[in-house]
């Protein structure tokens, strides 16, 4: 059993792509509102994973699933004639050459709506903290196309990447996919004009079902909801309740830790990460990213103050991340700072240009770090941190 932090599942999964992992990961995310947990299973061939959803189906559970996803009306009969012709019963390829010789569809409709599954669970996942298990022994044969392929790791955290910056525009009206919508007045939607919302908000908003439960009932994109329940908000006929800060990491955080200013750094050095951490925890709250999907994970789901940004990470460098984080209007004015070991004029420039706030060269001694954080954060934030 592994545990991962908040923010870190995408590294702990990138790790078994790099191993080329074979088998079954069963995740267990914790959502830190009364102890509830999400429980998804994801599957990998050679290090590419193939499915992920709440249970691993059966070949007939998986036939169901992808006729439903196609709307396929033959699917049913289909189905039948599969569970008597198949070979293997235990096999989804087995169902799948059945499928394709019926030519109900191809390969490129199955991975496209598969895909567009592995991206809708890992996003529920992904900036939360957990436990994770590995099973290498489970037989489940899914694989695309005559290779044997899965899903290309590095799309499908671009896409998951794109999702949170969707998400992080619907901050902090809609706080995340977890926030619980309520009625702005109890059982009352007289004023509410529109004639589908007021049946929507008479039979979905009951106080206790969060925007992926609602999602989850009515097989929609919790995503494509929050855009409508957005304007529905707009409109004052619904709002959310607020997504604290309860957890950092899985440790609850006091009354008084509340009140200092949260910051966030983004560095791939561990190293780095911990010296931060030493000087600035007395002083203000911290998280850490080590890459930019994990960044804009904890920018989307917590009240961020002001960023450090080291100008080279993995996936994405800081100039270009910083320029995504400008582009969304909820951190336009988001101070950020950038370190980096180059002291040339040039990446100084390009700094600026991608709309860093200031600009470090590493190692920063401790009171230069502090003065600076200091001078960027909103005045009603800063800390007296001289007087300690």
């Amino acid at each position: 059993m592994l545990k991962f932090e908040a923010g870190k599942l995408q590294k702990t999964l990138g790790q078994l792509h790099q191993e080329e992992f074979s088998g079954v990961v069963y995740i267990n995310a914790a959502l830190g509102q009364q102890d509830k947990v999400r429980s998804r299973v994801i599957a990998f061939h050679k290090g590419a994973i193939t499915y992920a959803g709440k249970t691993l189906p059966t070949p007939l559970e998986f036939s169901q699933l992808v006729g439903e996803k196609l709307k396929l009306k033959v699917m049913k009969a289909a189905m039948l004639l599969a569970e008597k012709r198949a070979k293997d019963s235990t096999s989804i390829l087995a169902y799948l050459a059945i499928y394709f010789r019926l030519d109900l569809f191809g390969w490129d409709a199955l991975e496209k709506v598969m895909r567009s599954q592995v991206v809708f669970h890992l996003d529920q996942l992904w900036s939360y903290a957990g436990t994770l298990r590995t099973e290498e022994t489970v037989e489940f044969d899914l694989a695309y196309g005559e290779d044997g392929h899965g899903f290309d790791w590095q799309q499908l955290c671009l896409s998951l990447t794109q999702r949170q910056q969707a998400w992080a525009s619907l901050t902090p009206a809609i706080p995340s996919m977890d926030a619980i919508p309520q009625p702005i007045v109890q059982g009352n939607y007289e004023a509410v004009e529109d004639e589908y919302a007021r049946q929507h908000l008479t039979i979905w908003i009951d106080g206790n079902r969060s925007l992926l439960d609602i999602a989850e009932g009515l097989q929609r994109d919790p995503l494509e909801l929050g855009h409508l329940y957005l304007h529905w908000q707009k409109m004052n006929w619904v709002i959310f309740a607020g997504d604290q800060l309860p957890y950092l990491g899985g440790n609850p955080i006091t009354t008084a830790q509340q009140s200092l200013p949260l910051i966030l750094s983004v560095d791939d050095s561990v190293v780095v990460q911990t010296m931060l951490k030493r000087t600035l925890c007395e002083y203000y709250r911290f998280l850490t990213a080590s890459n930019a999907v994990e960044a804009l994970n904890l920018l989307n789901r917590y009240p961020i103050e002001l960023m450090l940004l080291d100008v080279t990470m993995p996936d994405i460098d800081g100039i270009e991340f910083c320029k995504t984080v400008r582009g969304i209007s909820k951190f336009r004015d988001l101070p950020v700072i950038m370190l980096t070991a180059k002291d040339g004029l040039i990446d100084k420039v390009k700094g600026q240009m991608a709309g860093s706030t200031h600009y470090l060269t590493k190692p920063v001694r401790k009171e230069k770090l502090l003065n600076v954080i200091e001078k960027n954060l909103p005045s009603s934030k800063v800390m007296s941190w001289r007087l300690h």
